[in-house]
């Protein structure tokens, strides 16, 4: 990666003196040739530097450190001996994390068919590996896969970090079906470990009445060296008179058991194709689950944090969006958005962010031939009671090759990713879909788009999908005082000139309101990347 030796700029954003809300400020680092095939992230520290990763397919691991000061101070080579950077295609990143000040990558590899786990620390000024650690491996993938009454069982690795402490876990599911010497006792397990990535307690995953023989993950949550929730739907392979319904399951690993506690969610019973989100709430001594179904909608259970008791679960239903989206998009009826991604807030109270997700089939290969029409941004904030309080509804159209599934940006938010770029299109999926910034003054929706359908509805069937970032532009849309305000944060783009965002490669300091991006600038046929900085 080369740089051009151009002094840091900052840009400022003059608008009417008149509002009040905060104004976005944006300071860029210095340009660099637009990355090449691959994947980037970027990772804001505690220290006040940010560390950029690319990783190419050539390339291998580059990694840019910028100083407080926005000046790159470091620009390597990563070089691992286990995990093997020359085979990005067999690689999926299950999460990049600060933890203990560090830099921390979680890595799953296919190593023979067998998926394997590797953990990176980079140190936080000079990123220098300071270690590599395997920590874990599944059996084959070449084993048949179990799928059954819309239910696939996990066989994968998921790593997930307690958001107000360092210590994270590690789940290793082996869902492939049950041979005749398989213990089902042993093929679930998770791991739980400090800031300092020492393993503090191992905790096996069944029911000890055996009433369910395979689980589909669906989300963990940390909370501090305590506990470890785990929720999952429980399914059998085949259906026999007297077999239990598949069920969704909300299990608790406690330091002093080896073994899950569980909680059988019997309203779920017949449950299947189930996505959902856990998040503790130390502060309320409440763990929430938010569980959505394609057919049968929203549901929050809140549950006690010590003992995993169910408090309550409740229907949520978005009256005040869909008022919104009739009145301000066109819609004739209600807004059915695909839930992304949950803010929960200190008092109980959450943010919803939903996508209209559709989906349809063209091509004849397998890697082409399914693509998602990610549509119009629904934004519903409600109180601790999950009645609607606000709402935003917010027109864009883009289109990616592959099926975007529920809370997609919860997981690109921890840097949930896989290797997919075999076909040049698929190297756009990093700048579709959106995010949502708020502050105490004003929130805010930033995404790309064609600049000449920004005040057309999701129900204009006239327009057409984004679908290639060199014809993107950055839109930030503004909403203060009940008013939606549109504002371009890297100039006025024009017929030859523009900006386009890797929203996939963000990441977002709430401490400081600060987002951290890569952006494409283009003029003509010229193109340069630069890593910007949007304080909010």
């Amino acid at each position: 990666m080369t740089y051009l030796r151009w002094p840091v700029l900052l840009v400022g954003l003059m608008l009417s003196t008149a509002t009040l809300a905060q104004i976005p400020v944006v300071t860029m680092g210095p340009a660099f040739g637009e990355p090449g095939d691959g994947w980037d992230k970027l990772l804001q520290l505690k220290n006040g530097n940010t560390v950029y990763l690319h990783f190419g397919r050539k390339e291998g691991l580059l990694l840019t450190i910028y100083n407080a000061k926005r000046e790159p101070i470091v620009n390597d080579t990563v070089h691992t001996i286990q995990w093997n950077a020359a085979d990005l295609e067999s690689t999926e990143i299950d999460g990049i994390y600060e933890i203990n000040g560090q830099p921390v990558i979680f890595l799953q590899q296919l190593v023979k068919y067998n998926p394997v786990l590797y953990r990176l620390v980079l140190d936080g000024q000079t990123g220098q590996l300071l270690r590599e650690d395997k920590l874990g491996e599944l059996p084959s993938i070449q084993h048949r896969s179990v799928f059954a009454e819309d239910n696939l069982a996990a066989h994968d690795c998921y790593v997930e970090k307690d958001p107000d402490s360092d210590y994270y876990a590690v789940a290793l599911f082996s869902g492939a079906a049950i041979q005749k010497n398989d213990s089902i006792h042993e093929r679930i397990q998770v791991l739980h470990f400090s800031p300092s990535h020492e393993m503090i307690h191992q905790g096996w995953f069944y029911l000890p009445d055996t009433a369910y023989s395979y689980f589909s993950y669906i989300d963990m949550a940390v909370q501090g060296k305590e506990k470890v929730y785990l929720a999952t739907v429980g399914f059998n392979a085949k259906r026999r008179e007297g077999d239990a319904a598949p069920k969704v399951l909300f299990s608790m690993l406690s330091p002093d058991s080896a073994t899950f506690a569980h909680r059988v969610l019997d309203y779920t019973a017949g449950a299947g194709n189930m996505t959902g989100y856990i998040r503790t709430a130390t502060a309320l001594s409440q763990v929430y689950l938010l569980l959505n179904h394609p057919v049968n909608g929203m549901m929050m259970n809140v549950f006690q944090a010590p003992n995993g008791k169910l408090r309550k679960h409740m229907e949520w239903k978005l009256p005040e969006l869909n008022r919104k989206a009739q009145q301000e998009l066109g819609y004739k009826d209600d807004f059915k958005g695909t839930p992304q991604r949950l803010l929960l807030h200190e008092d109980g109270s959450s943010t919803l962010l939903l996508e209209n997700l559709s989906f349809y089939k063209q091509g004849n290969s397998q890697i082409s031939k399914l693509h998602t029409n990610l549509g119009d941004i629904g934004i519903s904030r409600l109180d601790t009671a999950g009645r609607e309080q606000s709402a935003v509804a917010v027109s864009k159209y883009q289109v990616i090759t592959g099926v975007c599934e529920p809370f997609q940006l919860q997981r690109r938010a921890k840097s949930a990713w896989i290797f997919r770029n075999k076909i040049a299109a698929l190297n756009t999926n990093t700048y579709l879909s959106y995010d949502y910034i708020a502050t105490p003054d004003a929130s805010f929706v930033l995404f790309n788009d064609y600049l000449q359908y920004l005040d057309t509805g999701g129900q204009d069937r006239v327009r057409k999908p984004l679908k290639f970032a060199v014809d993107a532009n950055f839109i930030c849309c503004r909403f203060y005082n009940g008013k939606m305000e549109r504002l371009f944060l890297f100039g006025m783009p024009e017929v030859t000139k523009g900006y386009a965002c890797m929203m996939g490669a963000a990441d977002y300091n709430a401490a400081s309101h600060t987002y951290a991006t890569v952006v494409i600038s283009r003029k003509g046929l010229e193109k340069k990347a630069n890593i910007a900085w949007i304080r909010f």
